[in-house]
């Protein structure tokens, strides 16, 4: 009998995959209202994300089922099914506008066509979540080995590189603007809150609970690391007007005659986190459109929204103009507050439902 579940490992894998790639791409740009004090934004923002999951996950909440199932079972199939119809919707129109994002960003470099790139990202997505958590789980593994290997050689390349000034001579108008930041921050990164609606394809372990916010603080750490590194590199001004400035950062850290093509190198394995975001997305959104119509869930249903993303992708210039939006971060951010709002009640109600019954007369 095969085992169709993860181990929670394997999940916090996924998702350190998913969001650092994602976050140091984006949030440079989009902290640059912080100044020189933007890469303090995720240092607030990891202490609330660790306050939340200190909240929230401090009782056992695996092996209860996927958040879409415990809706079910505390509320009934329809308000289950109108909420679940609410989260597809929102993580179509994420997963439409970061494929795109991908395409885009393959086009600039390989000077191709970026409909064709984004078919091509969809298609490798689509092919790794057809046969199912496990399977996708293992490949992200292996590409977590490589992603996490090539950002630790750009911190040690770009540690020795910093002009402190940039970094440490914040002004207090800029320290004002860090809780905006911190909360642009955590709306980025909370798309990853979609992983509660597979919660029940992970295996139950001792000791989840603080692995997961161990990891959930080492994220933070490293996306403050990141725009640390593109701060201390072109300064605040410069930085709010590059395009994708993390990755000119890469570019600058080559050495002549060796490693001049960094910012390739980079790219090339950023699309391997992007491609985890992708596939996340893909089995999420999958779970919930089979709860919201009541169909079995399969390979089928995968291909068809992978389908549907591609057709929504086309727009390529409506989708460039949501990206240098805030919708995208705020929604985010609301979208996250009430999955977590969802799960805080559902595990109220399953507190109460367990209350012992007192017999009497």
């Amino acid at each position: 009998m095969h085992d169709h579940k993860i181990s929670y490992r394997q999940l916090r894998t996924i998702l350190l995959l998913a969001l650092l790639p994602l976050a140091t791409e984006l949030l440079p740009n989009r902290l640059q209202g912080a100044g020189s004090a933007a890469w303090l934004c995720p240092l607030l923002a990891g202490t609330v994300a660790m306050l939340l999951a200190l909240l929230l996950l401090k009782r056992k909440f695996l092996g209860n089922g996927d958040l879409g199932q415990q809706m079910a079972q505390r509320w009934g199939k329809l308000p289950a099914r109108i909420l679940a119809a609410l989260f597809f919707l929102w993580g179509l129109f994420l997963l439409t506008a970061h494929a795109s994002r991908l395409g885009g960003r393959l086009a600039d470099s390989l000077r191709a066509s970026p409909i064709l790139l984004t078919g091509a990202v969809l298609l490798l997505a689509g092919w790794m979540t057809a046969r199912g958590l496990p399977a996708f789980a293992r490949a992200c593994e292996v590409f977590a080995l490589a992603v996490g290997f090539g950002f630790a050689m750009i911190l040690l390349f770009g540690i020795f590189r910093l002009r402190w000034g940039y970094v440490l001579l914040f002004t207090i108008g800029e320290l004002g603007q860090v809780p905006s930041g911190a909360l642009t921050t955590l709306g980025t990164l909370a798309l990853g809150t979609y992983a509660l609606f597979i919660i029940g394809d992970v295996r139950e372990e001792e000791g989840s609970g603080w692995r997961g916010r161990l990891a959930l603080g080492a994220l933070f750490l490293l996306v403050a690391a990141a725009v640390l590194l593109v701060l201390g590199r072109f300064g605040p001004a410069l930085t709010g007007e590059i395009d994708r400035p993390f990755f000119q950062m890469v570019s600058g850290l080559g050495f002549q005659g060796a490693f001049q093509r960094l910012e390739e190198l980079a790219s090339a394995l950023w699309v391997l986190g992007d491609e985890a975001l992708l596939g996340l997305l893909l089995l999420s959104l999958r779970r919930l459109l089979a709860q919201a119509s009541g169909c079995k869930e399969g390979q089928a249903m995968g291909w068809s929204l992978t389908a549907l993303v591609f057709l929504g992708a086309l727009p390529t210039a409506f989708w460039n103009s949501v990206m240098h939006s805030p919708i995208l971060p705020w929604g985010n951010l609301a979208f996250g507050a009430g999955i977590l709002l969802i799960l805080a009640f559902s595990r109220k109600n399953e507190k109460t439902s367990k209350k012992p019954l007192t017999n009497e007369g």
